[in-house]
């Protein structure tokens, strides 16, 4: 099996740790992985790059950033035939990227596999992404649990989305879909996990032993221009919703699965932290009434899809 790894950088520190951490994270031999590197930073900046990952990296092509654009691109010249992409400020952990590509290959209804990342204090970031009653979708548990908290580890799971900062795809799949250029700041990778669920009838699996540190939005947060944006949430939003009204069952019980393990998660936290903390409490609970409100709309929509089956 032949590996592309695809990344976006302007910023060669970033970069270079995440080379530098491929070492650990993966075992393929040096033949049979590439590194292709969407370059918009400067020439100094460019120079400063230390690849120490032991495997070939080229910078493919050098234009102003767009995550979407920059990453189709980059496909466009992959190889292999299964990609990582992977943002640069992303650090791997021992052997993570090995047990995606197992996760994969394992499990043939498997179309992409997403990551298990934290922040620089251990706090969960990405265990996959979930959608609200809005169809707002958001990253479950997002720093409200540890990285190594029970709740997000075990087997690899089916989950609704997952975030473009780290995922393996097969080539052939991703070129049959694509991320979609027309988002402004982000949403590609959710649009891209829900038609890979609809269109090529796989799922989107979180693997736990595939694992990291985010730094979050290193590079983009430094960018006025990369904020937060109502057209994509629109666009998402518009999306999902569509997703749930015409899917299957086996597709609509993913949703709800993952909407019960995270409200299970929140329950749990809050018996664990009964003691004079009203704020933090009320905000535990707020976010459990909220899942199980979202829970019971899935579980409705579930049966009303099962009758007129």
């Amino acid at each position: 099996m032949r590996l592309s790894i695809l990344v976006v950088s302007r910023t060669a520190l970033l970069v270079s740790s995440m080379l530098n951490s491929l070492k650990r994270s993966l075992h393929l031999p040096a033949d049979q992985v590439e590194i292709l590197c969407s370059w918009n930073g400067d020439a100094a900046e460019e120079n400063r790059i230390n690849n120490d990952s032991g495997y070939k990296f080229l910078i493919a092509s050098r234009e102003p950033y767009h995550f979407a654009t920059n990453m189709n691109a980059l496909a466009d010249r992959a190889t292999g035939e299964v990609l990582l992409l992977i943002n640069d400020d992303v650090v791997l952990d021992t052997d993570s990227v090995d047990a995606a590509l197992w996760c994969l290959s394992d499990h043939p209804d498997t179309g992409l596999v997403g990551a298990r990342l934290r922040d620089n204090k251990g706090r969960l970031t990405h265990a996959g992404i979930l959608f609200d009653g809005r169809h707002s979708p958001y990253h479950q548990l997002d720093r409200l649990i540890g990285a190594e908290d029970d709740a997000v580890l075990g087997d690899p799971k089916p989950v609704p989305a997952v975030t473009g900062a780290a995922m393996v795809i097969r080539n052939e799949n991703f070129q049959l879909l694509r991320f979609n250029s027309e988002y402004k700041v982000c949403g590609e990778d959710v649009e891209l996990c829900l038609m890979l669920r609809s269109q090529l009838k796989l799922n989107v699996m979180y693997c736990p032993q595939f694992s990291g540190e985010h730094s979050g939005e290193a590079t983009r947060s430094k960018d006025p221009k990369q904020v937060g944006n109502s057209e994509d949430l629109t666009r998402m939003r518009a999306l999902h919703k569509r997703f749930i009204d015409t899917t299957d069952h086996e597709q609509l019980r993913i949703e709800l699965a993952a909407s019960t393990a995270e409200a299970d998660a929140l329950r749990t936290q809050i018996l664990a932290k009964l003691k004079p903390q009203a704020d933090v409490d009320r905000h535990w609970e707020d976010q459990t009434h909220a899942l199980q409100l979202a829970r019971l709309k899935l579980s409705q929509k579930l049966k009303q899809a099962e009758r007129r089956a």
